[in-house]
């Protein structure tokens, strides 16, 4: 029997026929092993006499019915696989074209993280969806003109597991796991694997595509969600401040990253989640860092609007 290079772990949930899209993306490899975990779907959503791909020979299903969240499912994936890497995907994404040259290519590499860069596009009309990849998108144009700054923010500041080969051992050595929460499960996954790696490479190929859809997690959020994010994002700072390794990068993704949070909620007159947001941030103490920030930004917004009526006003008179 041949050797198993990537196990490509998918946790699913209620999203069968994306489930299908993204399985059907991956090349058949005697190579690749294919987990994927379902996380308590809904039997009025999922049909599981008939679920997808289970007579598929390069692939196991595993059927987890404790609704433990994504963060979980991967987890089981992981004490699953049997890979020398393992290739992290969401249900409801896909692999780009690509993906079969790259297989072949580091099949035998044995570098611990290959950081991908990634594309985005609207999950149903497939029209592109920049945003959604953004932020990597920009890593990896800063890394072609500063390659030490940003591999910095490649290992600890990009959270999400996709888009990557990451070698079993490093996992595996280190017992790194994913929390088991009900957002940013891969947030620490990401910064943790991205401090343990001795070694990374950076390729600019876009392997995987990244969908937006509106019942994704990312936007159906609630205040537990909030509160569980704010805390997750406010040790991934503290992690970061402790291992900068004397870069001083010039901007901090996580503090960014809440500033834009905490700002939303505060022109959405948001004030209860807002101010318990805060409560967590001082509990890890950037509590006042994360303030400075937010009030620079809430200065610009309100001189903003004040020029942008000042200019209407002024219009207002001189067609009159």
């Amino acid at each position: 029997m041949k050797t198993i290079k990537y196990s490509i772990i998918i946790p699913h949930k209620n999203t069968p026929s994306l489930l299908a899209r993204c399985v059907a993306s991956i090349p058949k490899r005697e190579d690749v092993q294919i987990i994927v975990v379902d996380d308590n779907s809904d039997p009025n959503i999922v049909d599981f006499e008939n679920f997808p791909i289970t007579n598929d020979d390069y692939t196991i299903v595993i059927f987890d019915k404790s609704g433990g969240g994504a963060g979980r499912a991967r987890n089981i994936g992981m004490a699953k696989a049997s890979g020398e890497k393992f290739i992290f995907a969401d249900a409801d994404d896909f692999f780009n074209y690509c993906i079969n040259d790259v297989l072949e290519e580091y099949k035998n590499d044995k570098t611990d993280i290959v950081f991908f860069n990634a594309s985005s596009c609207d999950s149903t009309t497939y029209l592109n969806y920049p945003n959604r990849t953004e932020f990597r998108n920009n890593l990896f144009e800063g890394y072609k003109k500063d390659p030490k700054l940003y591999e910095y923010y490649l290992r600890y500041e990009c959270g999400s597991p996709w888009s990557k080969i990451i070698r079993k051992d490093l996992i595996i050595t280190n017992n790194v796991s994913f929390q088991e929460s009900i957002v940013n499960n891969d947030t620490k996954f990401s910064y943790t694997t991205g401090h343990l790696a001795k070694s990374v490479k950076i390729d600019q190929r876009a392997i995987y595509c990244v969908t937006f859809h509106p019942s994704s997690i990312s936007f159906t959020m609630n205040n537990e969600k909030y509160l569980t994010r704010m805390q997750i994002i406010a040790e991934q700072e503290l992690f970061c401040r402790k291992n900068r390794q004397g870069l001083n990068p010039h901007k901090s993704y996580p503090i960014a990253y809440l500033r834009t949070q905490l700002v939303n909620l505060h022109e959405s007159k948001k004030k209860d989640l807002y101010d318990k947001c805060f409560k967590i941030l001082d509990t890890y103490g950037i509590g006042k860092d994360v303030r400075n920030v937010v009030r620079k930004r809430l200065f610009k917004i309100k001189v903003g609007g004040f020029v942008l009526k000042l200019v209407k006003n002024m219009i207002k008179l001189f067609i009159k």
